[in-house]
């Protein structure tokens, strides 16, 4: 199979890492390639340094005005794409010199009715320089089941899959959200198959500008998803009961992560409220019970047992840290 792989790199704000992610690509083992560059408003001179590809014929390069939404830069690019197969990239990641090559001669093997083929990633701390492989849920075939009761696996990466055009035509991101991120597959896994290659593909850069960790947006960002994909006419009734435990224990987790480290009890009660309603087992966990009850104490109590909680947790690892020295 030699058939074109679109390339999307999305620029946003990334000037010490995108000519690292760009020139990735020019290193990839699998030649027949085009690089779409979207370049998303950035005001950190992303722009001019991108200026020297523009004579390659390669590259295309999309310059926006202004700074828009992942969903709307995502649902954009696809326009330009013409290969039959894409690969989405961020600007401060890179990926690793077989990428398209490995993930291309899976596809060979396999019909039109496999939409994805995924990979784990590394990920790279920029402060310290480890590098740490992260699993992904390691299935395949039709996985829209197991994304939802293997969670605990790990996720699919946004950018190390490379994905049938087609699937990306028929399932677009919700344009009124900020971003799908991964759930977008949750919806692409109702009609396609999936591959795993269960070889790292993608380096991707933890730093202190990802935007991936933002507990309450995403908390937002899930619950919305989730329902609507509930709502979706061809989505398995039978597997309406996966999707209301994992939202149920999403809104639980998040919930727990504001009484523990944020401030805002009503916002996290709200969420303890929605855990149970929408999966009523919910209401027999420890921390449903404990964080209700902890959400409707004054903030200075509640702070004061979260530092004693924190206190004994700390000699805890502490005192086993001591432990394994000594032996």
């Amino acid at each position: 199979m030699d058939s074109l792989v679109s390339v999307i790199l999305i620029s946003y704000n990334h000037a010490e890492y995108v000519i690292t992610a760009v020139e990735s690509v020019f290193k990839q083992t699998y030649k027949n390639w085009e690089l779409i560059i979207m370049e998303n408003g950035s005001t950190d001179g992303s722009q001019k340094l991108l200026q020297k590809y523009e004579i390659n014929p390669r590259v295309r390069i999309v310059y926006g005005e202004k700074n828009i939404w992942p969903s709307h830069i995502q649902n954009k690019s696809i326009k330009y794409a013409n290969g039959d197969f894409i690969s989405f990239l961020a600007s401060d990641d890179y990926y690793l010199p077989e990428k398209l090559e490995k993930q291309m001669k899976c596809f060979e093997k396999l019909s039109s009715e496999w939409g994805v083929v995924y990979s784990p990633h590394i990920n790279l701390n920029v402060f310290t320089g480890i590098q740490t492989k992260m699993d992904c849920i390691s299935v395949s075939g039709d996985i829209l089941k197991d994304l939802f009761t293997l969670p605990h696996s790990g996720f699919i990466n946004c950018y190390t899959p490379m994905i049938r055009k087609e699937c990306l035509e028929r399932y677009t991101c919700y344009e009124d959200l900020w971003t799908e991120g991964e759930n977008l597959f949750l919806k692409i896994a109702i009609k396609y198959k999936f591959f795993c290659l269960d070889e790292p593909v993608l380096v991707m850069r933890v730093h202190d500008r990802n935007e991936g960790f933002a507990g309450r947006r995403n908390c937002e960002l899930n619950q919305i998803i989730l329902t609507r994909l509930m709502e979706l006419p061809e989505f398995p009734e039978e597997y309406i009961k996966y999707v209301r435990a994992r939202l149920a224990t999403l809104m639980a987790m998040y919930a727990w992560q504001e009484l523990r480290l944020g401030t805002d009890a009503e916002w996290a009660r709200q969420k303890l409220y929605v855990a149970v309603s929408t999966y009523w087992k919910q209401l027999f966990k420890p921390r449903i019970i404990i964080g209700m009850s902890l959400s409707f104490l004054p903030a200075k109590l509640r702070a004061c047992l979260n530092n004693c909680v924190n206190n004994v947790l700390r000699r805890r690892i502490t005192f086993s840290y001591a432990d394994r020295n000594d032996s």
